[in-house]
């Protein structure tokens, strides 16, 4: 299976985006295809061997829309700038459509309801014009603007009903195309009608156009601002970068650097692509990836990340990755991916949208027949009915969800906070509980050895610390790290037959002597801990059987994580600790972080079993490395893996956290929180607007009022919906 995305243009509604999903569902060989109308992008999953791009960009054609021609590396800088070129030139063809429209329109309204306000005017009128010369001009002007700027309704309108998919073009060609016509037959054969029907409604079908069209081009515009937090991330990397090698320093363009390449970054400069110090020193600024605006310090062998911008110090540093390789790359991606998948609650807007316009079409034929039958005739019978078609439309649905979750992603990887898919955000919102992983989660994850206490008095210490660094240096859990790192780097004997057992110690032989470290269950001791401190976790160092020495290993909590827990707690969360240390240790951690529940002594495979647990109340989410975690990340409702700022692609989680603070997942909760928020006051906007509007464009109210709803004023509701839908969602932007 491939998976590619193709940028379309000419989607207007929610309709649009389940037309185009039916066409490219229809072509052989595709599994699934998804379409976003904020993005107006498609995501399509097909078999290579049986479906091709090609037919793909076909299909789109066939069902009225264009595909955006990019160059062959869709993920380059270069595709996504024409992209953007496209569609700031499709922004602009709209700008010219709604001046064009306006100007046609204006002597239309100025002229017909300027001398129904102003009797003067109409009479002064009259004197030089006659009625009929009037009808024949506002006739040329507003077939003008239906058949210059608004011929895009038409065809495209007539396109979904041949392919019996009825879109907003549809009724909008349907409503404006009416009052047109009846317009005509009362200009120019006004005996077909009676007396008191032969009136024109030029103005209405002109002004409807002009406003939709308005609309349309408000709505576009305000799109793009929902993208001004992917673009941002893009111009994170510099064009260019100052290359050292044997003949000097150069500048070349970012694409040519190659990985084991040199490059040189002076003060103030962005870092162009990831990579390792070998010369220099300095302050990396990577508030712009990782949310945290504090300064981390760089020296030789530190790492450095592609967009981060250097403080104060000049340096060197070897190129490690380039390209899609990089953090930055990854980042993109990733936003993309979230922005380009569609949350649940989506499921609500888009089985209402496929039944929305053919149900709008039903009303509008009962409206008319109503008011023929029942009303005073076929001038109020046409009023209402076309009222009904413009007023009603999908595109406040359609822009809905996608809309909000656009912005919301962004905004959360200008925070530090990636969002694979936009399900993990709504999954995140909903969250009930939050499970967390203790160590290198709500601690440091960097334990020291705070006491050794010997248990056995005829032994060389010495060299019992150097056995044990021997057996404990073959492994990577943090305890071993740390009691390395306490016995030194001097010379150490190797340690053959080595054996990890997870959750449980290590064991291995070293100069002949059977050496085993770990919890006092791997080793059989019941002796209590060497260490007063509650929060210690006891190792137990074992010789040929014998119990010889017990170390206390203590991980400090983060700084942050008292403040985060609190923040979630106010929030309404219940929390939970899993980790494999012992009953007593972990209990006194989460009395002092005020945490709910406590599961000790947890083995790696079996966090995924007290996730489980905790889901039969509600759903959860594990905070965890994304590593060891991996198959609790992967049974929570959401997994969160808090990341290094470099490490983002941790294939086991729904949310990654690019830096190490959690912090950041009380950002990354706040901002689901908001968004979900965001995305129900759409959604009862967009509904309510239609249950309510529709009824009053049917003329529910013209026998208390006397009056029917103009389509003018259909026309700009709608519009208007569609904009309070995207203003909305923009408000994330300050979240």
């Amino acid at each position: 299976m491939t998976e590619t995305s193709l940028p379309i243009s000419g989607m207007t509604c929610a309709a649009c985006v389940s037309r185009v999903e039916k066409a490219l569902n229809g072509v052989d060989g595709v599994e699934s295809a998804s379409v976003n109308l904020a993005t107006e992008r498609a995501t399509v999953a097909f078999d290579a061997s049986v479906a091709s791009p090609e037919a793909l960009r076909a299909a789109v054609e066939r069902a009225g829309y264009e595909v955006i021609d990019l160059p062959a590396d869709d993920a380059s800088t270069a595709a996504r700038d024409a992209e953007y070129a496209a569609r700031q030139a499709e922004l602009a063809v709209q700008k010219r459509r709604v001046v064009t429209a306006a100007l046609l329109t204006l002597p239309v309204v100025v002229l017909d309801m300027g001398t129904m306000l102003v009797p003067s005017l109409h009479d002064a009128l009259m004197r030089h014009v006659s009625m009929q010369a009037l009808s024949v001009l506002f006739f040329v002007l507003t077939t003008a603007v239906l058949f210059g700027p608004g011929r895009r309704f038409f065809t495209l309108g007539w396109k979904a009903a041949r392919m019996k998919s009825p879109d907003m073009n549809t009724l909008v060609a349907l409503g404006t195309g009416a009052a047109y016509l009846y317009s005509v037959v009362a200009t120019f054969a006004p005996n077909v009608l009676p007396p008191e029907a032969r009136h024109t409604y030029y103005e209405a079908a002109a002004v409807v156009v002009t406003l939709v069209l308005l609309g349309k081009y408000l709505e576009a515009k305000a799109k793009g601002r929902t993208g001004d937090a992917l673009r941002a991330l893009l111009a994170l990397q510099p064009p260019t970068a100052l290359r050292v090698s044997v003949h000097g320093e150069g500048e070349v363009p970012v694409a040519q650097l190659k990985v084991g390449d040199f490059v040189r970054v002076r003060p103030g400069e962005r870092i162009p692509v990831d990579g390792e110090l070998v010369d220099g020193a300095s302050f990396v600024d990577e508030a712009m990836l990782t949310g945290e605006p504090v300064p981390v310090e760089k020296t030789v062998g530190s790492g450095v990340t592609g967009g981060t911008v250097n403080q104060n110090g000049s340096f060197v540093f070897r190129v490690a990755r380039t390209g899609a390789d990089t953090t930055l790359a990854q980042i993109v991606r990733m936003v993309e991916d979230a922005q380009a998948k569609q949350a649940p609650i989506q499921a609500v807007a888009d089985k209402v949208v496929a039944v929305f316009v053919p149900i709008v079409l039903v009303i509008a034929l009962a409206t008319f027949a109503g008011w023929m039958l029942f009303g005073p005739g076929l001038s109020h019978a046409l009023v209402a009915a076309v009222s009904v078609l413009v007023i009603a439309c999908p595109c406040a649905m359609g822009l809905a969800t996608p809309v909000a979750v656009m912005v919301g992603t962004g905004r959360a990887a200008e925070s530090g906070v990636l969002f694979r898919t936009a399900e993990a955000l709504q999954r995140l919102a909903e969250a009930k509980a939050v499970a967390f992983d203790k160590t290198g989660t709500l601690t440091e994850g960097h334990p020291q050895v705070t006491d050794v206490f010997w248990v056995a008095e005829d032994v060389d210490r010495a060299a019992v610390l150097r056995r044990l660094a021997a057996v404990e240096a073959r492994s990577e859990h943090p305890l071993a790290r740390a009691i390395v790192d306490y016995v030194g780097d001097g010379p150490r004997p190797d340690a053959a037959d080595f054996a990890a057992v997870p959750g449980m110690g290590v064991e291995g032989t070293v100069d002949g002597v059977r050496v085993r470290a770990g919890s006092p269950r791997f080793t059989g001791s019941d002796v209590a801990a060497a260490s007063n401190a509650p929060a210690a976790t006891p190792v137990v160092v074992e010789e040929d059987g014998r119990v010889v020495a017990r170390l206390s290993v203590a991980d400090a909590v983060r700084t942050s994580t008292p403040a985060a827990l609190a923040a979630l707690h106010t929030d309404g969360l219940r929390l939970a600790m899993i980790t494999g240390d012992q009953q007593a240790t972990a209990n006194a951690v989460a009395h002092t972080l005020g945490i709910d529940d406590v599961y000790a002594e947890v083995l790696p495979g079996g966090k995924a079993d007290v996730v489980a647990q905790m889901q039969q109340t509600g759903p959860v989410a594990f905070v965890g490395d994304g590593l060891n975690d991996a198959p609790a990340l992967a049974t929570a409702d959401v997994g969160v893996a808090i990341g290094s700022g470099t490490d983002v692609a941790v294939e086991a989680a729904d949310v990654v956290l690019l830096s190490g603070d959690l912090s950041a997942f009380v950002r990354a909760r706040q901002l689901a929180v908001a968004t979900l928020r965001t995305i129900k006051q759409n959604l009862f906007w967009a509904f309510a607007y239609n249950i309510v509007l529709i009824p009053v464009a049917a003329g529910v109210l013209y026998p208390f009022t006397g009056r029917l709803l103009s389509p003018v004023l259909g026309a700009a509701a709608m519009g208007l919906s569609s904009v309070f839908v995207l203003g909305n969602s923009l408000r994330l932007k300050r979240a």
